[in-house]
């Protein structure tokens, strides 16, 4: 097996971004309550009578537009929903009491499992696999061991399904998508060149 194509690995594995921005973050198609509080006056509770949102999708369409909360008392208002894809959504936010208004901006994360990670560390899955398919594949080729090279390769492509299903720091779009196609095909790769070795003309001890 060619070693060129364990730099290319490596390479691949050191572009991968490192940090993603802190948000509030929910998880993707699960029911959740967001709560907003209205500040009238700079006053907590205030006397706001209505608070209405827009939230709009990460490409900039809308998902909710101007759709009014419901009061929970003590300025405190909610609205029950759920995101139907992963993404930064921008939520806008209006309240009044009839003679005075006010309006904020923020931001939802929203992910596959509802966590923060800023970090690749925050993955151990993602870094298992990618380590032991490594690993494997490069003392297989040093050593002569095909059903090592194997291995490692299946590693690679669960490495690649994972990736399909959680992405990078739980962030899902065709740059992760298109990253896990590489992973699987590379596995691929070495999965067929390590069992035409093994089986036709291994070193295998």
């Amino acid at each position: 097996m060619n070693k060129q194509i364990i730099f290319l690995i490596t390479g691949i594995l050191l572009l991968i971004p490192l940090v993603l921005a802190e948000t509030e973050t929910y998880q993707v198609n699960q029911n959740v309550d967001l709560r907003f509080i209205c500040t009238l006056n700079n006053e907590i509770p205030s006397a706001a009578t209505e608070y209405n949102i827009t939230i709009n999708y990460p490409n900039g369409s809308s998902f909710i537009n101007n759709k009014q909360t419901t009061a929970l008392g003590n300025g405190v208002f909610n609205y029950s929903t759920y995101f139907k894809e992963t993404g930064l959504y921008k939520v806008q936010m209006f309240c009044w009491d009839g003679t005075y208004s006010f309006s904020d901006e923020g931001y939802y994360d929203i992910t596959p499992t509802g966590k923060i990670q800023t970090s690749i560390s925050n993955n151990p899955i993602l870094i298992i696999l990618g380590l032991i398919g490594i690993g494997l594949i490069v003392f297989g080729v040093i050593k002569g061991l095909s059903w090592l090279g194997f291995i490692g390769s299946v590693m690679f492509i669960l490495l690649g399904v994972y990736t399909m299903i959680y992405g990078f720091n739980n962030t899902i779009d065709l740059y992760t998508r298109g990253t896990a196609l590489v992973f699987i095909g590379i596995g691929i790769i070495f999965m067929f060149a390590s069992a035409y070795d093994w089986a036709f003309g291994g070193n295998d001890e």
